[in-house]
């Protein structure tokens, strides 16, 4: 906080140098045109008139760079700016800045109705601009996650805020590697040592393992593709990186391919990655609690939506309209449908593995204690019952022993298997990938193949 307030001080020091500089120029270029004048008797009669109209437009000039500066200053005055931090959250961001619970609430709640604002990264950059007449008051805020979008609030006047999103120019990026594993090498080294970003190479490591087993089967002279499509800013900022497709072919481990699914929502839990004959390449017997997922508040500590208070958040909550359907996400039995003051109307089911998932602030239930329930079941709708501020779906995972669980580290799935109109749009997604890939060279291990702007 101390940093901060004594960089703010410092701009402000340097900006009031900038005024000071322009006032002692005044009565210098006054005082040099004066000596002009009065050295020069003829050139007094003949162009004083002339001299005296090009320094009142000078000196208009200056004024007029014055004022300019004076209303950065004021302005400066009430904006307050901060970044992430290693470990830190968006709260803690906003209390650095000084900016009361009420606003940072207020701010928070907003964002979250349309901004996912969880797993941070350093350096993400906020700014408030504070009422000149309210100290307390935002009346503009902005997030920028990266250097290509900024999400804006804007006090419409009532206390409420509005929000706007606002998109800079990108270029899209497709590159294709190819390679070959060398004796001792695995994938994982072989794709790293290409300058695939890391997180890249865990998604391919991750699909190809689920028909790999790399560990015996796979062997020096083994060959593999990877299509990535990447999104950059200014040309040199990576925003976004997706594995489109990835083929491996091994004399042990045979001939195997897989494909990335966009669904028709971004936000579908159906989007991943699917073999050509549409089987979900991920190793897992859970399915989502939703089709649509959009996270508003992640497991961890957290400042409750509603007190306030900094407290411990045991699941994680996904924004969805009132009356979505909750599915459950594995076989079980019912062993909680009930209603209290704090969950609303809840649900917790125990599975085949003594795990026990739980649903709150449902709308309705439609499944009693005691019930067997099937993975996928419709089990109740989406609500805003009991402390909630508005519709979303409390999801939650308890281990045999009886303590939370961070539910995001549960591999969960949409479906194992993609059928009818997904199915049809996956063969749809597969053919321009096959089509793309046959329409490049692919002389060297890692090339440029397409380059685009959105």
């Amino acid at each position: 906080m101390i940093k901060k307030r004594r960089y703010r001080l410092q701009r402000k020091k340097k900006v009031g140098n900038i005024l000071k500089v322009f006032t002692l120029f005044i009565p210098v270029i006054l005082a040099i045109t004066v000596i002009r004048l009065n050295s020069s008797p003829s050139l007094a009669s003949n162009t004083a008139d002339q001299e005296l109209s090009e320094i009142t437009e000078y000196l208009d000039s200056l004024n007029r760079e014055i004022d300019l500066v004076k209303k950065d200053l004021a302005y400066l005055r009430y904006v307050r700016r901060g970044e992430i931090g290693p470990g830190q959250g968006m709260f803690q961001v906003l209390d650095d800045m000084g900016i009361s619970t009420v606003m940072s609430l207020a701010i928070v709640n907003t964002l979250t109705d349309t901004v996912e604002i969880v797993n941070h990264r350093v350096a993400e950059k906020f700014e408030a601009l504070m009422d000149s007449t309210e100290p307390e008051r935002v009346v503009s805020f902005s997030y920028k996650p990266n250097p290509s979008v900024e999400h804006r609030l804007k006090d419409d006047g009532s206390g409420e805020f509005v929000y706007q999103r606002i998109d800079h120019p990108t270029t899209i990026e497709h590159r294709i590697y190819e390679g070959v594993l060398e004796q001792g090498a695995s994938l994982d080294q072989t794709l790293r040592a290409m300058e695939i970003p890391g997180s890249m190479v865990g998604v391919v490591n991750g699909i190809l393992q689920c028909k790999i087993s790399f560990r015996t089967d796979a062997r020096a002279g083994d060959r593999f593709k990877v299509l990535l499509r990447e999104r950059f800013f200014q040309d040199s900022i990576r925003i976004e990186s997706h594995v489109l497709y990835a083929h491996y072919n091994g004399v042990r481990a045979g001939t195997h391919e897989a494909y990335r699914y966009e669904d028709f929502d971004p936000k579908s839990s159906y989007t991943a990655h699917y073999t050509r004959e549409g089987e979900a390449l991920i190793y897992s017997g859970l399915r989502y609690p939703l089709d649509r997922l959009h996270i508003t508040s992640p497991y961890g500590m957290r400042r409750h939506p509603i007190t306030g208070v900094r407290s411990m958040h045991w699941g994680v909550d996904y924004r969805a309209a009132t009356g979505t359907p909750v599915y459950a996400v594995a076989e079980g039995v019912v062993v909680k449908s009930a209603y209290n003051r704090t969950n609303g109307n809840y649900i917790a089911v125990r599975h085949s593995d003594n795990y026990t998932s739980y649903y709150l602030h449902l709308h309705r239930r439609s499944v009693r204690r005691g019930q067997r329930v099937q993975s996928r079941q419709v089990i109740g709708t989406v609500g805003s019952t009991g402390l909630s501020t508005g519709p979303h779906l409390h999801f939650g995972f308890k281990r045999p022993n009886g303590s939370w669980m961070d539910p995001l580290k549960k591999r969960m799935i949409a479906t194992p298997k993609l059928e009818g109109e997904r199915l049809v749009r996956l063969n749809d997604q597969i053919a321009e990938i096959d089509t793309f890939l046959d329409s490049l060279s692919t002389e060297q291990p890692s090339i440029l193949a397409q380059k685009k702007e959105n």
